[in-house]
């Protein structure tokens, strides 16, 4: 299991894609927001150090989607995923690699744009909060990795390229990760917090506002983890 990890890993950096698009583009994004919008607070925290964290859980959960949800369907496509079970890889293995990579390659993208926040932007936080980040975007991310899985059973090669970038882009425009909810229209705002990309982002917000990250809202957030987990076993299953 550890060998091919590695080899995940591995091929994944050395793609031209992974490095301009699920890093480049959340970094050059948050840069680009906080410059124009700059002194507008939101929830009463610095504009820069919220974007910050939108920016965070928005490439952490591209990473999910994107390095899981697409490499299983077009290594599915590809016949690779057949030329793993004549290996002592387990199938169960083969996921687990798939979840604990996503977890590793959000790291390079969420340290980059905190980095940026600090040295670019000079966000200035406790070292706790900043510690407290790290976990908090890592488990806002997690269920986004079994949505991936589903995707990825569900779709082969190029439709599932495009069905994991759809939904990103859907779940993190209405969740409020590219503008805060609070300019959205009620509804719109009503909408976007019965989604799991905004109480994804809400376990970071809600440490830059001095509150303990597990809020109400991670009620919420756990019964997606649940209904995408229950979700990728099912297509998982059907796939086998």
């Amino acid at each position: 299991m550890i060998p091919y990890l590695r080899l995940e890993l591995l091929r994944t950096l050395r793609s031209p894609a992974f490095a301009g698009y699920t890093i480049g583009f959340p970094v050059t994004f948050y840069l680009l927001f906080t410059t124009v919008f700059r002194n507008r607070p939101v929830q009463g925290v610095d504009f820069a150090a919220y974007y910050m964290a939108s920016m965070a859980i928005y490439g952490a959960i591209g990473v999910a989607l994107n390095s899981v949800g697409a490499r299983i369907a077009l290594e599915r496509t590809r016949g690779w995923t057949r030329q793993l079970a004549l290996s002592p890889l387990r199938p169960g293995s083969y996921i687990a690699v798939k979840v604990v990579s996503a977890g590793i390659l959000s790291l390079p993208v969420v340290a980059l744009i905190l980095l940026a926040g600090r040295f670019i932007n000079g966000v200035h936080l406790s070292w706790r909060t900043w510690l407290g980040l790290f976990p908090a975007l890592w488990l806002g991310a997690l269920p986004f990795a079994a949505l991936g899985i589903a995707i990825g059973y569900t779709f082969r090669d190029e439709l599932a390229q495009a069905a994991s970038l759809t939904t990103y882009f859907l779940l993190s425009v209405a969740g409020g990760l590219w503008m805060p909810v609070q300019a959205f229209p009620r509804w719109l705002a009503a909408v976007a917090k019965a989604l799991p990309s905004y109480r994804a982002g809400e376990l970071s917000w809600r440490l830059l506002q001095n509150h303990q990250p597990l809020g109400p809202g991670v009620i919420i957030l756990a019964a997606w983890t649940t209904a995408f987990t229950c979700l990728a076993a099912w297509r998982y299953l059907r796939a086998r």
